[in-house]
């Protein structure tokens, strides 16, 4: 019989090579998923923020009758998210030939430059859309805004 002293210690080389195959499995599995729910959160925020804005515009459009006066609106929410580093950065244009409608727009920036959603619009009826030549083939405003 062998003394615990003799017995062998610790992990052999292959063994290790195995559970690092395993680890860099499980990795290139979840980490494509993390980050798509990273985006989709994201998406989420900039969204909600596009929704308070048109509200925004809509109390501006009551107290002025028109979506553009002097002062010009200050949009509650111009970035999202409204802490840290910037993701969206939103816009409003107000067609000089149509005072009473307006497009919100939030375009990508930083960490979702790269985002295949594009950027996102809502306009003043409500209608949510992306940025014409912003978005992926793949990708229409009903998935993006969900």
């Amino acid at each position: 019989m062998r003394s615990p002293a003799s017995c062998p210690r610790g992990f052999t080389l292959i063994e290790l090579m195995v559970a690092m195959a395993a680890l860099a499995i499980l990795a290139a599995i979840a980490l494509p998923a993390f980050f798509e729910q990273v985006a989709r959160a994201r998406r989420m925020d900039v969204q909600a923020a596009l929704m308070e804005d048109a509200a925004y515009m809509h109390q501006y459009y009551a107290s002025h009758d028109a979506f553009m006066d002097t002062p010009p609106p200050q949009l509650p929410s111009a970035r999202s998210p409204r802490a840290g580093g910037a993701s969206y950065v939103i816009t409003v244009d107000v067609p000089a030939a149509d005072a009473a409608s307006f497009v919100l727009t939030a375009q990508r920036v930083g960490n979702m430059a790269a985002d295949p959603c594009g950027d996102f619009t809502l306009d003043s009826l409500g209608q949510r859309g992306l940025a014409t030549g912003t978005f992926a083939g793949n990708r229409s405003a009903a998935d993006c805004w969900r």
